[in-house]
């Protein structure tokens, strides 16, 4: 109650400040020259879908109507449909291409893009308008990825962020729990949830008269982070970045173990991914578990439609992301961040300020909450601090636990995120096909296989065998090494 008290008494005091200086009839100079009088309109080009465009509009509209007003800042945005759609649509402006839009002020970008930019010489640097104090209120390390050219210079400003979760189909799980005695201690670790789905296939497998009809338990979105995110939690980070050149780790040793816990389960049936996103493959009843980022979360199905047209509704639980057992906790930090384009200092200035409000604790967790990405600032991830607004919101259910959860993760596993280099998107791109292409290609031979009468043991075999690991290994290190130029 004291608080309340306490405010009341303020207001009346800022009120009266402020109608004093209106009445002394000097209008703040501002440093830059904004002037709420003649208002300069900065653009933000974005990739936010869905629930989460409406959020960012919802935000955007509240600035203009608040602090734009008062400061003359107005700010219009445009979603340009997918990251990379938007990507391409920045070069293409940059590059002054014949129907392309002007340049906007600011855009959504990852670190590989901005470096890009950077590159060319248009990217602001940030600690411009920033201060030590402000930085220092944000996760150090979202403000690191903005770091890459070796100097103190912020290119990228951290609004929104995303790491990756276990989600789960809790109704068929406590089914297949019940029956086998199965706990959800085995989520911890990627060797528990390959055991956990070998069993789920056979337990599937035995509910019928047909031999070999399990299903598949478990599947990934964005599988280039299993591989790097995977070597990390076992101790090898892929593609270390220092002074600009790349030193590849491509542990064989490592690999293998990714290959055990990915490829082998899946192409035996136990791991799966059928529809675009593995969200997609639960709403279908083909999987009953994936990993995947904490802002995809809003797709998480609440029921499951089977091919025969039957429906039922399920429930959903969140987990931290598994790791390796006995390794130390990593996960993904991913995001893209704004990074505002070099034009005139006001200009600069004015789309500083609407990324400040942004990121400001109230308006990212707002945003958080209707998109599913993590807030910026470490004082809005404080979990006492996001409970209150969740339950203020009437958001304690799935959505919020995930939430919580990837805070959770922010804050208590290493958070990692590849530094950019030349040819990083193609090297990621490598890593996100190789092992997981082969192994749906391998899959449908084995289907194929089976469907000629041989049985799922018999048809796996020449799959197995160490030798096709080894191919795979040579294969996919040549391609990464012709990349990076080793």
């Amino acid at each position: 109650m004291g608080m309340k008290m306490k405010k009341s008494w303020v207001l009346p005091v800022l009120a009266a400040g402020m109608l004093a200086a209106g009445l002394a009839g000097c209008e703040k100079k501002d440093p830059y020259g904004l002037s709420a009088k003649d208002p300069v309109t900065i653009t933000i080009w974005h990739y936010y879908n869905g629930v989460q465009k409406e959020g960012f509009d919802q935000l955007v509209q509240t600035f203009n109507e608040s602090e734009g007003r008062e400061k003359g800042i107005i700010v219009e945005a445009f979603s340009k449909g997918s990251i990379d759609d938007l990507s391409q649509a920045v070069t293409d402006s940059i590059d002054k291409k014949i129907g392309s839009d002007p340049v906007p002020d600011v855009f959504a970008a990852y670190a590989d893009k901005v470096y890009e930019i950077d590159q060319r010489d248009m990217a602001v640097d940030l600690s411009k308008y920033l201060t030590a104090d402000e930085i220092g209120e944000y996760v150090d390390a979202y403000i690191e990825e903005g770091r890459f050219d070796g100097s103190e210079g912020i290119k990228v400003f951290p609004v929104a962020k995303s790491t990756e979760v276990f989600a789960i189909n809790k109704t068929d799980w406590d089914k297949f729990a019940e029956a086998t005695g199965e706990t959800d201690a085995a989520f911890s670790s990627w060797e528990g949830i390959t055991r956990v789905a070998e069993k789920y296939y056979k337990w599937t497998d035995s509910l019928t008269e047909t031999p070999d009809d399990g299903k598949a338990f478990f599947g990934r979105d964005a599988f280039a982070n299993y591989i790097i995110v995977g070597s990390l939690q076992l101790g090898h980070e892929i593609f270390r970045v220092e002074n600009g050149t790349v030193i590849m780790d491509f542990d064989r040793t490592t690999m293998k173990r990714l290959w055990d816990n990915y490829y082998i389960p899946y192409v035996n049936g136990y791991f799966g991914a059928f529809g675009k996103f593995r969200s997609d493959d639960v709403k279908t009843g083909q999987l009953a578990a994936f990993v995947g980022s904490t802002s995809g979360f809003a797709y998480f199905p609440t029921s499951v439609t089977l091919e025969d047209g039957t429906s039922y509704p399920i429930e959903s639980k969140v987990y931290p992301l598994p790791n390796f057992s006995g390794t130390e906790p990593c996960a993904v930090q991913q995001g893209a961040g704004m990074m505002i384009l070099k034009s005139e200092e006001k200009r600069e200035y004015a789309a500083s300020i609407f990324l400040k409000w942004f990121t400001g604790v109230d308006n990212n967790i707002r945003f958080s909450v209707s998109s599913g990405y993590l807030p910026v600032k470490k004082e809005a991830g404080v979990k006492e601090r996001l409970e209150t607004v969740l339950a203020e919101n009437g958001e304690e259910d799935a959505a919020g636990e995930n939430l919580l959860i990837g805070l959770e993760t922010a804050n208590k596993y290493q958070l990692y995120t590849t530094k950019p280099f030349e040819g990083g998107d193609q090297a990621r791109a490598i890593l996100n096909a190789t092992m997981a292409d082969k192994a749906r290609d391998d899959r449908e031979t084995v289907l194929s296989l089976m469907a000629q009468g041989m049985s799922r043991e018999e048809a796996v075999e020449q799959f197995t065998e160490e030798s096709n690991f080894e191919q795979w290994y040579e294969h996919t290190k040549e391609q990464l090494e012709t990349i990076i130029g080793e």
